[in-house]
């Protein structure tokens, strides 16, 4: 049985883990459009990757305790990583429902990051990741009493 104390703890780690994934994704995002040269624009499916990934580093965090043992950490990245990528497709195929037309971006192609149809991807991101390293916590916290 959770006790007060162990739901309030992956409360406020979820908690934590919406607002700074929501913040790494659109840093995230930015960053990508840093790297990619000018002259090559990116299809909108290839920003799931690093949206994903920027989100979901940001749920591990949320999650992160030092004096875990490295195979519990890896494998809560791992789980933390396959939310991040699940829900950047999820947020994908409900950007190509909502806009259809790619907002002014008939191509769906990523020209800029003030594009509505970008925010889902790191929405959902951030949603999946964020449940799914609570499951994990939450598993921690039930079965080894880890907070």
């Amino acid at each position: 049985m959770l006790s007060t104390e162990y739901m309030f703890a992956i409360g406020l780690r979820g908690g934590l883990a919406i607002i700074f994934g929501l913040l790494f994704g659109i840093a995230g995002l930015v960053i990508t459009f840093w790297v990619i040269p000018g002259l090559y624009t990116p299809p909108m499916w290839l920003l799931v990757f690093p949206i994903g990934v920027s989100s979901s580093f940001a749920v591990f965090l949320a999650y992160f305790k030092p004096e875990t043992p490295w195979r519990i950490l890896a494998i809560g990245l791992l789980i933390a990583v396959a939310g991040g990528l699940i829900g950047g497709w999820f947020g994908f195929f409900y950007a190509k429902i909502a806009y259809p037309d790619g907002v002014r971006n008939v191509l769906l192609v990523s020209r800029s990051v003030r594009s509505p149809a970008i925010m889902p991807f790191i929405t959902f991101a951030t949603i999946f990741s964020t449940i799914l390293g609570g499951l994990y916590y939450g598993f921690r916290a039930w079965r080894y009493h880890e907070v």
